[in-house]
């Protein structure tokens, strides 16, 4: 039986994302370029091919990263990364999505010319960034 499971997400840059597992503490694995990486599910019986990035979980199974049409898509033995984590898949997607975000919109202002302020975050856990931008008269 086949624990390996695709999730399709909204990452759509590398770069943002290895930003965002950098600020996570969490490690990742790029493969030279123009290559892929091949992950190992469940006691090495099914493979993960043609990933661009492994992201570390800290155990032996990692979440790999596979291009799609619209973006990127996070594959891995969910199964085995729960098991030996203790974390589920919504948990490790939900804190990668989240930086991700963030890193995005936080890249995107800076080469608009925008710093940070001030950011606050309130009990459910929404986050209001206060970004500001001078202009020459």
């Amino acid at each position: 039986m086949s624990h390996i499971a695709k999730i399709d997400t909204q990452i759509k840059n590398l770069g943002c994302l290895k930003k965002a597992l950098e600020s996570l503490g969490m490690g990742y694995v790029a493969p030279a370029q123009g290559k892929t990486l091949s992950l190992p599910g469940f006691r090495k019986t099914e493979v993960i091919d043609g990933c661009l990035l492994e992201i570390k979980t800290g155990c032996a199974y990692s979440i790999g990263m596979r291009r799609t049409e619209d973006g990127y898509e996070a594959a891995a033995d969910w199964w085995a990364v729960e098991t030996f984590t203790g974390n589920t898949r919504e948990e490790f997607l939900e804190r990668i999505t989240r930086q991700y975000a963030y890193q995005t919109v936080m890249d995107k202002a800076r080469a608009l010319g925008f710093s940070l302020v001030s950011e606050e975050e309130d009990a459910n856990a929404n986050l209001r960034i206060c970004l500001r931008r001078w202009s020459p008269a």
